[in-house]
């Protein structure tokens, strides 16, 4: 960032933090690296260094940072364990989330209806990613889902290679930080698909999840709606913060 009349009238530590992570975006820190300290991020935009703090604090409470006592600052690695199952609030007995072994059972790219356009903030005449996937949990089926992805949101997006792929790690392939994610959660009668799928009684009801997972720019990248048949050893974990 050059001298401060390049900045525009938001708040400087917001300016900062989206220059910070237009960087991250763009791979100039890759998932895994160390940020400069604060004393050269502030050197280096002309800017205090507790306006630098206020922005990692922000880029921090996004989870595209990762700031450890002694050990500095490092880059989110979406695609790797804890990280990559955080939109799941599917647990095991001992509270670690469930994101499950995946297999694809359909993908088809199309043009977005007017539902998957109002959930996904999408244009008309934008194309998206179906998916009807199964997830496995030690062995067992628990999970018949559909989802939606926004291809507009993935430059470059190829279907034939996204194959089962996790949000997390697709997004981070094209350079997208997730944020944050919305679950509504009710109990209803299991679709004929799923209770094909899942192998279980078609009127059994089972917990619906209808989730929109969001891009770190407040834009939504993937609309999934799942059912999930919890098993002896699951729960389903919401955290409030």
């Amino acid at each position: 960032m050059g001298p401060r009349d390049k900045f525009s009238i938001e708040p400087l530590y917001v300016q900062v933090r989206n220059l910070l992570a237009q960087r991250l975006a763009s791979g100039v820190w890759p998932p895994g690296s160390m940020l400069p300290n604060e004393m050269e991020l502030a050197r280096e935009l002309g800017v205090s260094s507790g306006t630098v703090r206020k922005a990692l604090d922000s880029l921090e409470s996004d989870r595209l940072i990762v700031r450890r006592q002694g050990r500095g600052t490092s880059v989110v690695d979406q695609a790797s364990g804890d990280a990559a199952a955080r939109f799941s609030n599917i647990r095991n007995g001992e509270g670690r989330r469930i994101g499950g072994d995946m297999e694809l059972i359909s993908q088809i790219k199309a043009v977005a209806t007017a539902t998957e356009r109002q959930r996904l903030q999408l244009a008309a005449g934008d194309f998206v990613l179906r998916s009807t996937r199964l997830r496995r949990y030690r062995n067992q089926l628990f999970m018949h889902e559909d989802a939606v992805l926004a291809m507009s949101r993935f430059p470059g997006l190829d279907e034939k290679n996204a194959g089962t792929l996790r949000i997390s790690a697709l997004a981070q392939r094209h350079g997208i930080h997730l944020a944050k994610a919305s679950e509504r959660v009710t109990l209803e009668e299991v679709s004929a698909q799923s209770a094909e799928r899942l192998d279980i009684d078609l009127h059994t009801r089972l917990l619906k999840l209808d989730r929109v997972v969001y891009a770190a720019g407040g834009y939504p990248v993937e609309w999934r709606v799942a059912f999930c048949s919890l098993k002896e050893d699951m729960l389903y974990l919401a955290e409030m913060v």
